[in-house]
């Protein structure tokens, strides 16, 4: 994705929100899906999901999933599910670095998200209800999975997250690659 500031500094902080579900749509629920995510930090949030401009490390709670783990085996720590920024290893540069790796078992599929960004925002279909999709099928929550790579949310309130202002004569360049793969039996 490319913005351009024309002739002020504009923030600028784009994100894609598609859903995934590697089984299939009309698979039933993802947190059997097995994923991984690059980022040894999140950015947690108040009570209305505002980041709070804070940077919490991931290890010993349910966010950390810097080694592949079933979406499942900690979600139900959690008050709602995963909707949570993490703030991710690397940062910097035009460059494609990894973000994340989900794979699924039974089908053997597998995709890895790669990014130029410093954020990856996690969330997965908490709030899906009865919602009628593909073929008729009925999604419920955690039917499906978003990993939606972005600068910080709120960034432009927190001078200590990444600036996603773009200055008169610069461009943003947000870069995401979606590599898909099957795996081995």
């Amino acid at each position: 994705m490319k913005a351009k500031a024309l002739n002020k500094p504009t923030p600028i902080n784009l994100a894609q929100h598609a859903y995934w579900n590697l089984g299939g749509h009309n698979s039933g629920n993802i947190l059997s899906n097995y994923i991984q995510i690059f980022a040894s930090h999140i950015t947690p949030v108040d009570k209305s999901l505002i980041p709070t401009g804070k940077l919490a490390p991931v290890k010993g709670t349910p966010y950390d999933l810097r080694q592949m783990n079933t979406i499942g085996s900690r979600i139900n720590d959690l008050p709602y599910g995963y909707d949570i920024n993490y703030a991710l290893d690397r940062q910097g540069g035009l460059a494609l670095k990894m973000a994340a790796v989900v794979k699924h078992k039974p089908s053997g599929r597998a995709m890895e998200l790669l990014t130029n960004q410093p954020g990856l925002q996690f969330y997965t279909s908490n709030m899906l209800k009865d919602v009628k999709g593909k073929g008729g099928f009925v999604y419920k929550p955690h039917a499906a999975l978003c990993l939606e790579t972005q600068g910080f949310p709120d960034s432009v309130n927190h001078p200590n997250f990444p600036s996603q202002i773009v200055t008169p004569g610069k461009s943003y360049k947000h870069r995401m690659l979606f590599r898909f793969s099957t795996m081995v039996a």
